[in-house]
């Protein structure tokens, strides 16, 4: 199944845009496209993107991009994504035609765990005020600042 998602015109694109040098000015770029669903999973398959219209203020004539998406196993946690596989970007600009294919693989799978537990130090309590002190028998001695001399500075 094959779905035509043409841009919005109350809507700023917000998708791609060009930029010429570090400080130049950026040129909003205008796409329609298509995406490929498949009809028993509703992945997206494919995505084509093309230019509505060309940019003259940067001699940009065409940009196309195809990219093609499977899916993709993960043995440690038993998950299955689908990610892109290749992708194309053929443009026209200043007069330059190029063509580049990218193929990815061997994809990796980074997973973070927030588990954080926080407790008092050991050898530590807190007064009646809130404020840290020693517990007994881990004491400043005369002459050392105390635990609440610290937290107060």
């Amino acid at each position: 199944m094959a779905s035509v998602f043409p841009p919005k015109a109350d809507k700023p694109n917000t998708i791609r845009s060009y930029k010429i040098g570090a400080e130049g000015p950026a040129y909003p770029v205008a796409l329609k496209g298509r995406a490929w669903i498949a009809a028993d999973s509703f992945q997206i398959v494919r995505l084509e993107t093309d230019l509505i219209n060309p940019l003259p203020q940067i001699r940009l004539v065409s940009d196309h991009a195809t990219i093609e998406y499977g899916p993709v196993h993960f043995k440690a946690r038993n998950l299955d994504m689908w990610l892109p596989q290749n992708a194309e970007v053929h443009y026209d600009w200043k007069g330059r035609r190029s063509h580049r294919r990218h193929s990815f693989k061997n994809y990796l799978l980074f997973l973070s765990d927030e588990k954080q537990k926080i407790s008092e130090p050991k050898g530590v309590g807190r007064d009646d005020s809130g404020a840290m002190v020693p517990e007994s028998g881990q004491g400043a001695t005369e002459g050392r600042s105390t635990w609440r001399d610290l937290e107060e500075l």
